[in-house]
């Protein structure tokens, strides 16, 4: 088989970063531009200095990066058992929690969860509440519009003051696959 042929199939099968690595270093180590890979190497290079975006975050990340920011955020923190929820209530010390699960899809407040609890977002008034609700959450599948049938397990809850603010915005940023881009979306 002609060495132009295995190049073009081994580049074409190229996916993951971990493959091109990989190549890469077979392409040094058989001979660079005059080894089996030709010069096409250089290109197997720059191939592997792409970025790849994941924006794919949980809202306690993004509640914690707007912090950074100086943004005014409400006091909160996230736990993975309902024990740690109840220690997290405890240390909020609010009697007006909210409890959120952290599962990557939308319409979480209107979902349901395996066991029959309905809302993925909701309103306590006490760490033994909270305790309860995150036990009915953690571990379970949280079906919503956006997980379909499938649902998507939900690990950790965020709990968090309950604010009243006198106005809300919106803001996310998605990913187009029409166009592989980004695009952000906000309403007040």
């Amino acid at each position: 088989m002609p060495a132009s042929l295995i190049r073009g199939r081994l580049t074409a099968s190229l996916r993951t970063s971990a493959a091109r690595n990989t190549i890469s270093s077979a392409s040094k180590v058989l001979g660079g531009s005059s080894g089996l890979f030709g010069g096409h190497a250089s290109q197997l290079q720059l191939q592997q200095q792409q970025q790849q975006r994941n924006l794919s975050l949980h809202e306690y990340m993004s509640i914690g990066l707007l912090k950074e920011a100086g943004i005014s955020v409400p006091v909160g923190l996230v736990a993975s058992s309902s024990e740690e929820a109840y220690a997290v209530a405890k240390q909020i010390g609010s009697k007006d929690l909210v409890v959120k699960a952290q599962v990557l899809a939308g319409g979480r407040g209107k979902g349901t969860f395996e066991g029959g609890l309905k809302g993925g977002v909701k309103i306590v008034y006490s760490p033994e509440e909270a305790r309860d609700i995150s036990s009915q959450m953690i571990g379970r599948k949280l079906y919503t519009k956006q997980t379909g049938e499938a649902g998507r397990i939900c690990n950790q809850v965020f709990i968090c003051e309950r604010r009243y603010p006198r106005r809300e915005y919106y803001f996310a940023i998605t990913m187009e696959r029409s166009f592989q881009g980004p695009v952000l979306i906000g309403s007040s």
